[in-house]
Order: structure tokens, then C-alpha cells, then sequence
């Protein structure tokens, strides 16, 4: 039996192949893919692509086998998490892939939720990141630089932590939907430095969260200067993204004579990992997490290029690109 990928042949260049459908052991499932989410991490290496790369690490599906081992799943059963690896090139692309719910995480979806909200894994990188600040007061302000989904998303949950948000970007869309999703006040790259930064240590802020590296492919750190410069003295900085990409410079003085402590708050702990995927479908489905009904955008297999191509230029029209495996053609669509 055969099945469809999306490979590369070369930078900026995919195609769709067939390849085997695997067949799972005893301790496996195997698991019909819906949706497969374009994560920006990826988006480097699509740009420098050898032939034969493959990309996908944020799958959902529907369980099609179950091996006689396996607990707690059935057939028909909807999922979400992170099988097959969830770092870039780990081949989630397909339209039937192999999981093991004891090895990797795979989180049965509640039904009062849409598939589109319930892509797993970076819902995960979310609840990580927001665990690592240090909000232990309630009222501690928190300042957001980067208001895109990830941003949006750390938004809403340092809300239900108690915190007062300030939200920083430098598209007024993207501060709309910062308010959207609890911002307390919002601000323009501008508008920020010139109300938090006066030349002073104490200035700025004893948490600052940074999400914004994709903000402009031409900018380098900009996101993360600025970061740096509204950390006040012995403030955290959580650096959620800037993990894939090029090497980016930093001012190592700033962060020495303000003692800041700076920590990559991006996921890299099996169990964090796992449990944040838990707590984020059990928040949706209970209603405590409102991040749901998210501006979507959605692709067939073979458009999985334009997705890639639109990741600077979705802000104010939708959130989030997602493929649809089952989809080989058609015209995308914004839910």
C-alpha cells in the first residue's frame, strides 16, 4: 500500500512522492494524518533545502491500527502530539505515520474542540515556556515581544498566571490580536522604547518573554535587541524562540552589567513536554484556556510551498498555516 509525501527537490522546492505505508508492531499505532502544522522553525532550512529533505513535526490524525499491546486507544480515536521526533526534517508530512504512546506523546482529543485548535505540539512549546518565567506575584508585569500565534498564545496563559501583559510588536494587526487574547496594554516597537526606555538599569521590566525572530527575515536580532534592552536590572529573559536560523548577535554587556538572567525557554524536557501537551488539550476542553477558533489557513499537500512562502506576509489575515494530508489539490482557505 502506498501513501503520499511532500519532499523537497531543492531550495523553496517540494514535491509530492509515494512511499510505502508503514505497518506498526504490537506497541504501535498507526495513524490516518489530517493536519500537519507549518511551524516557522522550519522555514530556514525550506529556503536551503537538498533534495530529498522532508519537514513536518506537528501532526493530527485519526488512529487507524492499534497493536495488540497498546492501552487506552482505539480505532477512530482523534490525536494530537509529537511522534516520528518534532524537530525540522523529521518527515511528519505523510499521510500515515507510526507512533508509540508509551515512547512519544500521543494525547486523545476531546470533542468540543475543533482539529484546527488542537495541533499539539506547539501548543506544548507554549505552556513550556510560559512554566520557565518567573511570575510567582500575581500582578508581575510581563512584557511580549512578537504577538503572532506563538506570542498570542504565551499571552493568554501568562494571563491565567496571574500577570499584567504588555504586548510589543511591530504590526498593529498583530497588537490587535494581542488585545484579543488578554494583552493589558499594547505598543509599537516605537511607542515601546519611548515610554519604558530612559537610559536607567531599573528601567523596563522583571520578566520579558521574547517570540518575535520571525518578525522580518531581513532584521536579525531586532526581536531579541530589544528583549535585552526592556529587561530591567536582574530581570528574567525568556527567549522562546531563536532556536533554528543563523547565528545572531547580542549585547553580552548589556546582560552582564544587568545581571540578567537569560534562558532559552523553548522545550528540550521529555516530560515538560509531555505535560504540557496534556494540560493544554484538558485546558481547552475545560474552557480555561480560551485559545481556540483561531484564524487558520489551510493548504492541500501540493501548495505546502506558498504556506512556506506566506509566513512574513499572513499577519492581519490569519495565524497559523496548516496542511491538510488528505487534501493533494485545491484552492487554500482561511477558517
Amino acid at each position: 500500500m502506498k501513501q503520499k509525501q511532500i519532499v523537497a527537490v531543492g531550495p523553496k522546492k517540494n514535491t509530492i512522492r509515494e512511499i510505502d505505508i508503514p505497518v506498526p508492531n504490537d506497541d504501535q499505532l498507526l495513524i490516518k494524518t489530517k493536519y500537519v502544522g507549518v511551524c516557522h522553525s522550519e522555514h530556514d532550512d525550506w529556503k536551503v533545502a537538498e533534495a530529498g529533505m522532508t519537514f513536518g513535526h506537528e501532526p493530527m490524525g485519526i488512529v487507524e491500527q492499534v497493536g495488540k499491546n497498546v492501552t487506552g486507544f482505539k480505532v477512530g480515536d482523534r490525536v494530537s502530539g509529537m511522534w516520528g521526533g518534532t524537530l525540522p526534517g523529521s518527515g511528519g508530512m505523510v499521510q500515515y505515520a507510526i507512533a508509540d504512546p508509551v515512547k512519544e506523546v500521543v494525547i486523545k482529543l476531546p470533542d468540543n474542540v475543533r482539529d484546527e485548535d488542537l495541533i499539539v505540539e506547539p501548543l506544548s512549546c507554549m505552556m513550556s515556556a510560559v512554566s520557565k518565567a518567573k511570575v510567582q506575584m500575581p500582578g508581575t508585569h510581563v512584557a511580549v515581544v512578537g504577538c503572532g500565534y506563538m506570542g498570542c498564545g504565551a499571552i493568554s496563559l501568562l494571563k491565567l498566571r496571574g500577570c499584567y501583559v504588555v504586548a510589543i510588536d511591530k504590526r498593529q494587526t498583530s497588537l490587535e490580536d494581542a488585545k484579543k487574547y488578554g494583552a493589558d496594554e499594547v505598543y509599537t516597537v516605537e511607542e515601546a522604547k519611548e515610554k519604558f526606555l530612559h537610559g536607567n538599569l531599573t528601567d523596563g521590566f522583571k520578566v520579558v518573554m521574547e517570540w518575535g525572530a520571525g518578525l522580518d527575515p531581513e532584521e536579525g536580532s531586532d526581536s531579541l535587541d530589544l528583549a535585552v534592552n526592556l529587561t530591567a536590572l536582574r530581570g528574567q529573559l525568556c527567549v522562546a524562540d531563536y532556536h533554528t536560523g543563523g547565528k545572531r548577535t547580542v549585547d553580552v554587556q548589556q546582560l552582564g552589567v544587568k545581571a540578567i538572567e537569560m534562558l532559552n525557554t523553548h522545550p528540550r524536557e521529555e516530560w515538560l513536554s509531555r505535560e504540557g501537551a496534556e494540560n493544554a488539550v484538558e485546558m481547552l476542553a475545560n474552557g480555561s484556556w480560551n485559545y481556540k477558533d483561531i484564524p487558520v489557513k489551510i493548504f492541500p499537500l501540493n501548495k505546502f510551498d506558498e504556506a512556506q512562502a506566506e509566513q512574513y506576509d499572513k499577519y492581519g489575515k490569519y495565524m497559523k498555516a496548516i496542511i491538510d494530508m488528505t487534501m493533494e489539490d485545491g484552492e487554500p482557505y482561511i477558517l
